[in-house]
């Protein structure tokens, strides 16, 4: 069984949604779960309370972290806390672990700033970051359906 950790940056549900869809995807996938919500402290709780804080033990137990990032230039007060814990990982911890982005429109042909920041510094983790080509292959009538495919996907 694989372990897919969904994180995400949201002021709206509407990214919030698209992560939850990739969570569903992964479960259908047989994949276990966690979400994880990256917010200001003292952000406003979305839709759904109760996501839990990231933490360090949530990145080593995923096989694949994927990161929804709602904003297309970085927001430092919500990203400290993944960038730091992927600094911070040490040699080789998250070596060969996957990962991917997405941002409000799904996989974009562009990758925002934001995108970029975060699969940077999940590279220089020693991430595998998945070409979003790999991804924009699913299929669902609606974005929400595309990215529960992407979800089973990307555990593949």
């Amino acid at each position: 069984m694989s372990n897919v950790l969904v994180l995400f940056q949201t002021d709206t549900e509407h990214t919030e949604q698209l992560a939850l869809a990739v969570g569903v995807g992964a479960v259908e996938a047989e994949a276990s779960i966690r979400l994880r919500r990256l917010a200001a402290p003292g952000a406003a709780e979305v839709a759904h309370k109760g996501y839990g804080k990231l933490q360090a033990a949530d990145l080593l137990w995923a096989d694949t972290v994927v990161v929804g990032l709602e904003s297309p230039t970085p927001r430092p007060e919500e990203l400290d806390t993944l960038l730091s814990l992927l600094r911070e990982a040490g040699p080789g911890k998250l070596s060969e672990k996957k990962a991917w982005t997405f941002s409000p429109d799904g996989y974009p042909a562009s990758k925002s700033d934001s995108q970029n920041l975060v699969e940077s510094a999940m590279q220089v983790a020693g991430m595998v970051v998945l070409p979003m080509e790999s991804l924009s292959a699913a299929t669902g009538e609606d974005l929400i359906g595309r990215m529960k495919a992407s979800g089973r996907l990307s555990i593949s």
